[in-house]
């Protein structure tokens, strides 16, 4: 068994430990230390340090991480609402709307309405009053689908401000010493 001398990181007194040991307590500071054994010299490391370090390190892991999951959610949100859009004729996208939907079923109802007074006044074959009221049926089903796209989208859109406001709330959090 090889003795060596080695100094202690906390008071600099000389430490004597064989190859063999791999932590020390310094009998004079009582300080905590790693002995390294490299190829060409034994030296120590105060562990206070090393566990100070690595949790500055975690702290910092920890917040990345933090950071990284609020770039995912608003990735995935930016996603999710790209489907959730409505698109015009045009191809350009708005948020969907209820009063949109409402106001735009009450016209074609009216349409199909009027058509049917029209068709029957003119004393047309009975299938074309039907025809204004597959129009009304076909208002009632888009209202009532737009009014419900209209929720979806609001109740995503909450759910995710709220993740959102968590995230940030613990980002900060983390970033406070």
């Amino acid at each position: 068994m090889k003795i060596t001398k080695v100094c202690c990181q906390g008071c600099g007194a000389d430490l004597e430990v064989d190859e063999t040991i791999r932590y020390v307590t310094c009998n004079y500071c009582h300080a905590r230390l790693e002995v390294v054994h490299d190829a060409s010299v034994t030296h120590t490391r105060q562990l206070a340090d090393i566990a100070r370090n690595t949790g500055e390190m975690a702290e910092r892991i920890k917040l990345l991480e933090l950071q990284n999951d609020l770039e995912r959610l608003d990735r995935e949100w930016a996603s999710r609402r790209e489907t959730l859009l409505v698109r015009n004729k045009d191809g350009h996208t708005s948020v969907p709307s209820s009063a949109a939907s409402i106001i735009g079923g009450i016209f074609i109802i009216g349409f199909g309405l009027v058509w049917i007074v029209f068709a029957s006044s003119m004393g047309a074959p009975s299938i074309f009053p039907l025809f204004g009221i597959a129009f009304v049926g076909f208002a009632i089903f888009n209202m009532i689908t737009g009014a419900n796209k209209a929720a979806t989208y609001q109740n995503l859109e909450a759910e995710h401000e709220m993740k959102r406001r968590s995230l940030i709330q613990r980002i900060e959090h983390e970033r406070k010493p």
